[in-house]
C-alpha cells in the first residue's frame, strides 16, 4: 500500500489490450480452495476425493482465467491483469497455477511510502515502517526467485520519466504501444463509473511530480529518525537517500526498469539484508488453520478492552506467551486447559 500501485493499474488498464480491474483479492480464495476456512480437517479435502494438486490447479485455472477474461472482453480487449498488493505474498502459487503469468512490483521511497500510509490509513510509524520493510523485502526474494518473469518499477522513475518506462514495461509485457497509458486520466474518466477507487484514488487524477517530495514538507522530525533507523539501507538497495527523494541510483545498466536478474544481481551485493529468506507472511494470507489462528467477533474483542488491565505478573505472562512459537503453543495448551481442570 502507498506505493503507487493504484497508478499503475490506471495506467496499464487504459492500454488497448489489457484490462485489469479493481483490486479483487482472489488468492485468498484461492487459498480457501486448498484449504476450507477454520476446518480441523479442511486441508485436502480434494484430494481424499482423488484430485491431485496439479489437477485442481488447473480447475481453478480456468474458473480465475473464465471470470477475468470475461471483464476483459467486455472492454473489447484480450489480455487480463490483476492489482492486489497483498498478492505480493501469493506470487509462488500464481506463478505456478498461471505458468504464463508476469509479475511488475511498483516500489518507492520509503519517505513517500510511509507518510502514504500514516495519513491515509492512521498507522503510526512503527506499523507503517514495518508495513514497507515487510513488503519491499519479499518483493525482492520475488524478483530473485523469477529472473524472467518479474520487473519492477519506481514510483518516482514513472512520475517523472513516464513514456520511457512504459515503453519499457510494455516491450516486457510484450505488447505493443497505445497512447492511452500517457492519457489514462482522460481514458478511466471517459468511461464513467466511480471517481473515487481502491486507496482513495482519482481516476481522473494526472501524474503529480509534486508527490515526490510532498512527504519531506509533513514528516516530524522524530518519525525521519525512525524512518532513517528502520529503512535507510533497505532503501539503498532500491537505489534511495532515505533522507532525499531526488537521489534515484539506477537498478540496471541502461534500462529504467529492472527484471528479476538486476534485482538478484543487488541482492548479491546486499547480502547483510538476507533477502533470499521469506519473512513473516501476514496472518490473513496464511492458510486458516484452526490449530493456529483463531477468529473473535468485534463484540467479543470490544468486551475484552473494556476489562480492567492485567496486573503486572499477568502482563509478564501473556508477553511470553504472545512471543512463543505456534508449534510450541500446540503443545502446551492442553497440558493447560488440563492444569487448570485440576486446579479447579
Amino acid at each position: 500500500m502507498g506505493s503507487g500501485s493504484t497508478l499503475l493499474r490506471l495506467i496499464l488498464d487504459s492500454h488497448d489490450n489489457i484490462a485489469i480491474p479493481r483490486e479483487t483479492g482472489f488468492m485468498r480464495a484461492y487459498n480457501a480452495h486448498q484449504y476450507v476456512p477454520f476446518k480441523w480437517s479442511g486441508r485436502n479435502w480434494a484430494r481424499r476425493m482423488g484430485w491431485t494438486r496439479k489437477e485442481l490447479d488447473a480447475e481453478l485455472r480456468r474458473f480465475y482465467d473464465h471470470i477475468f477474461s470475461r471483464h476483459a472482453e467486455q472492454q473489447g480487449k484480450e489480455r487480463w491483469g490483476d492489482k492486489t498488493p497483498y498478492h505480493t505474498w501469493h506470487v509462488d502459487d500464481m506463478a505456478r497455477v498461471f505458468p504464463d503469468a508476469q509479475f511488475v512490483a511498483i516500489v518507492r521511497h520509503p519517505g513517500g511510502c510511509v507518510a502514504s500510509n500514516m495519513n491515509r490509513w492512521g498507522q503510526t510509524i512503527r506499523q507503517a515502517t514495518d508495513h514497507y520493510r515487510r513488503y519491499n523485502r519479499e518483493i525482492a526474494r520475488l524478483a530473485s526467485a523469477y529472473p524472467d518473469r518479474f520487473a519492477v518499477i519506481r514510483y518516482e522513475d514513472l512520475v517523472l520519466q513516464p513514456e520511457p518506462v512504459l515503453r519499457e514495461l510494455l516491450d516486457y509485457l510484450g505488447e505493443d504501444w497505445s497512447d492511452g497509458v500517457l492519457a489514462h486520466h482522460s481514458v478511466q474518466a471517459s468511461r464513467g463509473g466511480r471517481r473515487k477507487v481502491e486507496g482513495r484514488v482519482l481516476v481522473d487524477d494526472p501524474i503529480d511530480i509534486a508527490r515526490i517530495s510532498k512527504w519531506t514538507k509533513t514528516m516530524e522530525d522524530r518519525h525521519r529518525t525512525i524512518l532513517r533507523r528502520r529503512l535507510a539501507r533497505l532503501g539503498e538497495f532500491y537505489g534511495y537517500e532515505v533522507d532525499d527523494p531526488a537521489v534515484l541510483a539506477p537498478l540496471a545498466d541502461g534500462r529504467l526498469v529492472p527484471l528479476g536478474h538486476d534485482i538478484e544481481a543487488r541482492v548479491q551485493r546486499y547480502e547483510d539484508l538476507n533477502l533470499r529468506e521469506q519473512g513473516s507472511v501476514p496472518i490473513a494470507d496464511r492458510f486458516y488453520d484452526p490449530r493456529h489462528i483463531k477468529v473473535r467477533s468485534a463484540e467479543n474483542i470490544a468486551a475484552l478492552e473494556a476489562k480492567p488491565l492485567p496486573g503486572r505478573l499477568l502482563r509478564t505472562r501473556l508477553a511470553v506467551w504472545s512471543r512463543l512459537p505456534d508449534r510450541l503453543k500446540a503443545v502446551l495448551r492442553p497440558a493447560i486447559r488440563r492444569l487448570r481442570k485440576f486446579l479447579r
